[in-house]
């Protein structure tokens, strides 16, 4: 259930501060991305969140696996974001691109005091990683958000689209999530309004886009290894500080990688006053269908049962069967109610490979019944 106390945004930039920032203003130099060019060879952006302080960073340091050296590199005082390379350090350092342990640590004298604050990355095929290795031409990333607890949260993430020297932008760095949002009534969430007549959106990782259609697409970061999402972020367009949820029924994101389009319809558990705008179309005209997929698992063939709960109408639809990376593997038409069967082919009469598979049955582009199913060969 939602909460509804207006004085949280006064406390969201603090709230989001302290959980983002040592409270003593200590200086760091933080991982921001690394990214690596064809020949392996390594660029590492570094995030300075009190900016550099040339008279209060007395050295800074890297060390990855096969070594440790000092920054050499020196920034503007101000400067948010500095840029290293192996030619920046005292002495050469090789960066696995399979799989590193970076540590970055700055030594200070800050307020009198001696100290040393450390940060870094666990990537690739080291365990305890928190994000896969880069394909060639990828970097690797490290991504902000506020959650729904005003808590500042930060994922390492795997990106298409390098923002060296700028700061980070989720560009190239997620897949793509689409599908369908229905209400609590099952209808198709068109648009969104809270209070109720505010403009706003719903959020996962990125802003939720949704069509008059209520088809919805919103970019999904890599997870390492997985993440059940039970919920959605409601926020204001015209005021980001202002943040809720909405649950949903829980679904699983797994093994995401950049360019990944994932089938995933989402149905809310509560709307309380999340009011949608909802295009729908004439109940005594478009008649109520169902669908029953068996068996399920299969190994051989498994068949769709359709039946319209109104004889007087005949209205043609599609059965959709998606592979789990979002590929499209067969199209079936449905002719009215019967039950039609699928032979685990694809739309090139090849035989498909053993996994899960998605399936959505639609009518008049309206999508009326949707589930998963197993091959078992």
């Amino acid at each position: 259930m939602k909460t509804k106390y207006p004085f949280r945004i006064l406390f969201f930039g603090i709230a989001v501060a302290l959980s983002a920032n040592p409270v003593d203003n200590t200086p760091i130099a933080r991982f921001s991305e690394l990214v690596f060019n064809e020949a392996n060879d390594w660029t590492l952006e570094l995030f300075f969140p009190f900016e550099y302080q040339e008279n209060a960073i007395d050295s800074a340091t890297v060390s990855v696996v096969s070594g440790a050296a000092k920054i050499n590199a020196a920034w503007h005082p101000g400067t948010a974001i500095g840029l290293i390379t192996s030619d920046s350090l005292s002495r050469p350092l090789a960066i696995k691109r399979e799989g590193d342990a970076i540590q970055i640590s700055t030594y200070s004298s800050w307020q009198g005091n001696q100290q040393v604050r450390v940060d870094g990355l666990l990537f690739g095929n080291m365990k305890g990683a928190s994000v896969g290795p880069p394909q060639a031409g990828y970097s690797i990333m490290r991504n902000s958000w506020t959650d729904q607890h005003l808590n500042a949260i930060t994922m390492d993430c795997l990106t298409q689209i390098h923002s060296l020297g700028v700061i980070n932008d989720t560009l190239g760095l997620s897949g793509l999530l689409k599908g369908h949002i229905y209400d609590t009534k099952n209808d198709p969430v068109t648009g969104l309004q809270v209070f109720p007549a505010s403009p706003s959106r719903f959020y996962l990782h990125t802003s939720i886009v949704i069509d008059k259609m209520g088809a919805y697409q919103t970019g999904i970061f890599r997870k390492f290894p997985s993440q059940t999402i039970d919920h959605l972020y409601v926020r204001l367009d015209d005021f980001a500080g202002w943040i809720d949820t909405v649950a949903v029924q829980p679904f699983e994101l797994a093994n995401i990688h950049p360019g990944t389009n994932v089938i995933q319809d989402i149905h809310l558990l509560d709307d309380e006053y999340v009011l949608t705008d909802v295009k729908k179309r004439n109940s005594t005209l478009f008649p109520k269908i169902t669908m029953i997929n068996y068996p399920n698992p299969f190994n051989t063939s498994t068949n769709f049962h359709v039946k319209i709960h109104d004889l007087s109408q005949r209205i043609d639809g599609t059965i959709t069967i998606y592979s789990v990376s979002g590929q499209i593997v067969k199209q079936i038409p449905v002719d009215g109610h019967t039950t039609v069967k699928w032979n685990a082919t694809d739309m090139n009469g090849r035989l498909a490979p053993s996994g899960i598979y998605h399936y959505k049955l639609e009518f008049n582009e309206r999508t009326v019944s949707s589930g998963s199913m197993i091959f078992l060969k």
